[in-house]
């Protein structure tokens, strides 16, 4: 279980990029945190990976320990960046990041390269390689380690339609088997059909938490993206949206 207390994140210019933030992930489950450009949601995911600091509350793994060695080894991450050595070729890389998680089983990694159709490319130097191919690379050696816990940032920007339906049944099966799944994602479509719950912030702060069906029945709303309209945006801004719609 991915457990985040109280989580605020203050930046150098006195603005709080998260405040008293809150959330659990448990273990068989798909949440997705979704938001406005500016909300906080890449600030919750760098302080759940340690990349900055928090000002104040904890992330834990399991609601037991702060141990930050131990929870790295049990946590995957596909960043909406591509963040990949571009000097080595996708074997080279693939068997890096085996190796960094001390992997011995090669069966997830070819089963993942046969779903994504990217064995051709893999003796070429990653630099070459199209967004689609590199973003491919970052979802196979993310679910390849075997991790308990897998955060997703927009991991489906990018791909062909193909690959987006292999990775939507790949996130059910990581969960089926018992995997905790954060999802930041504007894919409120594919949202709905992924997530057991979803979480909405705005202006650093959570608005809203439920399940879709809670949600939409909480908002009178026929979908996702209207629950989303109506609680992340202030009035005045979703109804002129709705003015300038109506008017176009």
């Amino acid at each position: 279980m991915l457990s985040i207390q109280n989580l605020s994140k203050k930046y150098a210019n006195n603005i709080w990029g998260i405040s008293d933030f809150s959330l659990q992930v448990f273990y068989g489950e798909i949440v997705c945190i979704a938001g406005p450009n500016g909300s906080g949601k890449t600030t919750i995911i760098n302080c759940i990976l340690d990349v900055i600091p928090t000002t104040s509350g904890v992330v834990l793994q399991n609601d037991l320990s702060n141990d930050k060695v131990e929870f790295k080894k049990n946590i995957a991450y596909v960043s909406d960046d591509i963040l990949l050595i571009e000097q080595l070729t996708g074997n080279e890389y693939l068997n890096f990041i085996l190796r960094m998680y001390e992997m011995k089983s090669y069966r997830k990694r070819d089963a993942l390269i046969e779903l994504f159709n990217i064995k051709e490319p893999l003796n070429q130097c990653i630099s070459t390689y199209s967004h689609g191919m590199k973003k491919k690379l970052q979802i196979i050696s993310a679910f390849m380690i075997e991790s308990k816990i897998i955060i997703l940032d927009e991991p489906a920007r990018g791909l062909d339609v193909e690959s987006v339906i292999s990775l939507k049944k790949l996130i059910k099966k990581y969960a089926s088997e018992g995997g905790s799944v954060l999802l930041s994602s504007h894919d409120l479509i594919s949202a709905e059909f992924l997530c057991n719950r979803m979480c909405i912030i705005a202006n650093g702060k959570k608005i809203v938490e439920g399940t879709p069906e809670e949600l939409k029945i909480n908002y009178d709303a026929n979908n996702l993206e209207e629950v989303f309209m109506k609680s992340s945006m202030l009035d005045e801004r979703s109804k002129r949206i709705e003015e300038i719609i109506n008017d176009f």
